[in-house]
C-alpha cells in the first residue's frame, strides 16, 4: 500500500507530526510543493495548522489540485492553539472536489509554550491515528 503524508510549508509543528506520523507508516513526510499530483496514491495523509483569521491558500489551491483518480483515500490532522473552525471548512472543501475523504479525523490543541517540540499525548495520538488509517485501507485492498 503507498502511503504519502504532506504537510503545508509554513506549518512547523504540522511538519513535526507529518515527520513521525510518516515514520510510524514507513514513509516520508514533504511539503504540499513537493507532491506529485500525478502519482497513485493508495492513502494521503495531509496536515495542517489553525491560524485564527487567517484563510491558508497553500492547502486550499492544493486540495482542489487532488484528484480521485490519484487518490484513493484521505486522511487529514490538524493543529490548533484556540479554537478547531478550520477543519470543518477544509472538510466541506474536500467534499466539494468529491475526493475520496476518510471519515476520521485528528485534531489536536497545540501548547503555546512549546517551540518545536510535541507534547507526547499529540504524537501519540498521531501514531494512533496513522495506524488506524492504515488498517482501514487494508482492509479493502
Amino acid at each position: 500500500m503507498k502511503v504519502q503524508v504532506v504537510y503545508t510549508t509554513h506549518c512547523k509543528d504540522a511538519k513535526l507530526l507529518a515527520e513521525d506520523i510518516a515514520r510510524y507508516a514507513r514513509t516520508y513526510a514533504r511539503p504540499t510543493t513537493e507532491f506529485n499530483f500525478d502519482e497513485d496514491i493508495d492513502l494521503l495523509v495531509l496536515g495542517f495548522e489553525e491560524y485564527p483569521c487567517v484563510k491558508d491558500k497553500e492547502l486550499e489551491e492544493f486540495i482542489c489540485r487532488l484528484s480521485r483518480q490519484h487518490v484513493h483515500n484521505l486522511a487529514l490532522f490538524n493543529l490548533f492553539c484556540f479554537k478547531n473552525k478550520q477543519m470543518d471548512k477544509i472538510i466541506e472543501l474536500c467534499q466539494k472536489q468529491d475526493l475520496p475523504l476518510m471519515r476520521e479525523t485528528y485534531s489536536c490543541k497545540k501548547s503555546l509554550k512549546t517551540k518545536h517540540c510535541l507534547d507526547d499525548v499529540v504524537v501519540s495520538g498521531g501514531r494512533i491515528y496513522i495506524e488506524d488509517m492504515v488498517n482501514i485501507c487494508n482492509h479493502y485492498y
